[in-house]
């Protein structure tokens, strides 16, 4: 019986992962690595900022001290707040009445994001009309492992007090698809930056475009 519905923020509710990406490659043309937008989608989406960083440059000859990643962390959390400041964000189309929907019907809602600053995640939500719909968020920095282990959204769900299996998740990365397989939740993707073959070859039950395509039937697994 679904109890919990656990969501993605980046792709999922807005569509911020490509200010991600442009932070990220800004900071390493700066170094002299290119970071193309497809490898972030296909490897990092949902991937918190210290493994990207500490990966990109390992994979480009250096390795990175704790300090370093640190420093290049905040540097990454500045400029995207900033692009996020400066952008008109959009929402998933049908999101904001998908998320009214299912608070009337009593279903626990939570987010479970690879974003690090949650200042900044109250922000856009506060911008699109959700913010007073999540009274918690996780970032996988309050776990140990991130997306694709199953770390962020397991603790996820024991925040609203459901058993995995009593949850869905709303995904929209391989990454986050692999993550809620590996939780034992089932996963609805969105293919906002990922195709369909892949999220499906990922695990997900069902994929589809936006949220106006998502029905009861769907989301309950009927």
């Amino acid at each position: 019986m679904l109890k919990g519905v656990i969501f993605d923020m980046d792709g999922t509710i807005t569509l911020t992962e490509g200010l991600h990406h442009k932070a990220f490659a800004e900071i390493f043309r700066e170094h002299g690595i290119e970071y193309p937008l497809d490898d972030h989608l296909a490897r990092f989406a949902g991937v918190g900022s210290k493994v990207i960083f500490s990966k990109i440059f390992e994979e480009h000859g250096r390795k990175l001290n704790d300090a370093e990643v640190e420093d290049f962390v905040a540097q990454k959390r500045n400029l995207y707040t900033k692009f996020v400041q400066e952008s008109n964000l959009e929402a998933v189309p049908g999101v904001q009445e998908f998320v009214k929907r299912i608070h009337a019907k009593g279903l626990k809602k939570i987010i479970a994001t690879g974003n690090s600053n949650l200042d900044i995640v109250r922000f856009i939500l506060r911008k699109i009309g959700l913010n007073d719909y999540f009274p918690d968020i996780v970032s996988i920095t309050e776990v140990g492992r991130g997306k694709p282990f199953p770390d962020v959204f397991l603790e996820a769900a024991k925040r609203i007090e459901c058993l995995p299996r009593e949850c869905v998740v709303l995904e929209d990365a391989v990454n986050g698809v692999e993550s809620a397989k590996a939780a034992g939740m089932r996963c609805i993707a969105f293919e906002t930056t990922t195709k369909q073959d892949d999220l499906l070859k990922a695990g997900a039950a069902a994929v589809f475009k936006d949220y106006t395509q998502l029905t009861d039937e769907i989301l309950y697994g009927q």
